[in-house]
């Protein structure tokens, strides 16, 4: 299941929603940033003034971001997938970067390892909240209608697996008994 973090939204991003909610404009958040910023993990408080980390330390690329998925109205998360084909890099940070370039929200993490071609699939979804954000983001789906739990139903398939492969062993076994018996019956004749 995808990691579900709450981002820190930047003064930059504070100030960049005030405009938009003065014009009466939609938050448009088109790409996602990760880094590895030397010495950042998951406790180092986020600082709101911070701007995006130095070019030097971003990785990746910068990273489409789908329409973002209410939480409630004051909140959206926005989603971040890199898929298997994506790699080889270490990232500590991912922040969300507006239409204008501007960070709006971002958040610090244990150090990824994002290796291609090894079947790596990465989730991680960012919860941005101000207020009105459902509405001003546009978003139209909350977050239940993705965020679904498959475990119940992986583990029924498991159990279905298992099952059967008993019932062929079995089977195996039984066939494999039976053949033992007409070897013995042959060899008495």
């Amino acid at each position: 299941m995808a990691e579900i973090v709450s981002g820190t939204v930047t003064d930059a991003g504070a100030r960049y929603i005030a405009r938009k909610v003065a014009a009466l404009e939609d938050v448009v958040i088109t790409h996602f940033v990760l880094a590895n910023v030397p010495g950042a993990s998951e406790t180092t408080t986020a600082n709101p003034a911070a701007g995006l980390p130095a070019v030097s330390q971003r990785v990746g690329g910068n990273i489409a971001v789908e329409a973002p998925r209410y939480n409630n109205d004051n909140a959206v998360t926005y989603s971040l997938v890199l898929g298997s084909d994506v790699g080889d890099f270490d990232f500590n940070f991912y922040g969300a970067v507006t239409d204008t370039g501007v960070l709006l929200a971002f958040q610090y993490l244990p150090v990824n390892r994002k290796r291609a071609g090894i079947g790596q699939v990465i989730n991680r979804n960012l919860v941005v909240p101000f207020s009105n954000a459902k509405q001003m983001t546009g978003a139209d789906l909350p977050i239940e209608s993705w965020q679904y739990d498959y475990e119940s139903e992986i583990e029924a398939m498991q159990m279905g697996v298992m099952q059967n492969s008993v019932a062929t062993i079995s089977a195996l076994n039984s066939a494999i008994k039976n053949h033992e018996r007409l070897l013995k019956l042959e060899n008495k004749i």
